[in-house]
């Protein structure tokens, strides 16, 4: 025998199939922002015809090759006419630029004895592959050991060389980088305190926990104290990046003391590394 049709049963039938289409919704969303979240953090491009001339005349190009493909990074040697550096810098870029960026910053570098590896992360640039975290190990680490053959120096004879430069996403991989080598100075412009605190900011705490890799700075910057207390850090941070909020830069700096800190006033996430550059450049070499 069916039971009589009620308004009551309607309301119950409504709020039923209101939540089975909430859940729903939600579900896709979450799998959504799981399955994307690797286009979310990083955005490879190729270079275009405007790179054409932005190797200095007395870069090199690396090439190397790994299991998921071939990879291409740019020496520039120091200008001192010496067979090896005084200091590598190793430069990472952001998510959305590439390694040849680092060249129109780098313009007029002053000191001759420095030299400078620009990376760029696998699927980036002429970089076959798929960005990670332990992609880019692979690749930062096959770099610097094809480069130290071409030099003729060995591992010993190359660590004490090495300093790391980084931007935004680059500055978590240079933390990172430092704290697998010994280097001399890191440079960190506009970082975040963890890759899922920024997520957080941006798509809410939650979701931020559906991150599968999580770059930590605060981490890395601790081991890198740990296993070189005279190792030199600087951040600087535009006080006006809308990326990266600042408070993130100055909450590192603030748990590290010996981090020396610049705050760029009226700077965005990009336009700090113009305003902030003759303080960077000044910074790698005092």
């Amino acid at each position: 025998m069916h039971r009589p049709y009620t308004p009551r049963n309607k309301l119950k039938r409504i709020v039923i199939r209101g939540f089975v289409m909430v859940s729903l919704s939600l579900s896709l969303f979450i799998a959504l922002i799981y399955f994307k979240q690797h286009s979310m953090v990083y955005h490879p491009r190729p270079y275009g015809a405007g790179y054409a001339q932005a190797l200095p005349t007395n870069g090199e190009e690396i090439f190397y090759t790994l299991p998921f493909g071939k990879q291409t990074a740019f020496y520039i040697p120091a200008r001192n006419n010496e067979q090896w550096p005084s200091r590598l810098w190793i430069a990472f870029c952001g998510n959305g630029s590439l390694a040849l960026d680092w060249t129109t910053i780098l313009a007029g570098y002053p000191n001759p004895n420095d030299a400078f590896l620009l990376l760029d992360y696998p699927g980036y640039g002429k970089c076959q592959g798929y960005a990670s975290i332990a992609s880019t190990r692979a690749s930062t680490d096959a770099a610097l050991n094809t480069l130290a053959k071409r030099l003729a120096l060995s591992e010993d004879e190359m660590e004490p060389r090495l300093c790391a430069i980084g931007h935004s996403l680059g500055s978590a991989v240079a933390i990172d980088f430092a704290r697998r080598h010994r280097v001399q100075r890191v440079v960190a412009i506009a970082p975040f305190t963890t890759l899922r605190e920024e997520a957080a900011r941006v798509i809410t705490g939650p979701l931020s926990y559906l991150l599968i890799e999580n770059y930590d700075n605060r981490a890395g910057i601790v081991e890198i104290h740990r296993r070189n207390p005279e190792a030199k850090i600087a951040i600087f941070h535009g006080t006006k990046d809308e990326v990266i909020p600042v408070r993130m830069g100055r909450e590192l700096a603030q748990n590290f003391p010996f981090i020396d800190f610049f705050p760029v006033e009226g700077a965005n996430h990009v336009s700090v590394l113009s305003e902030a550059h003759d303080k960077i450049i000044r910074w790698m070499n005092n």
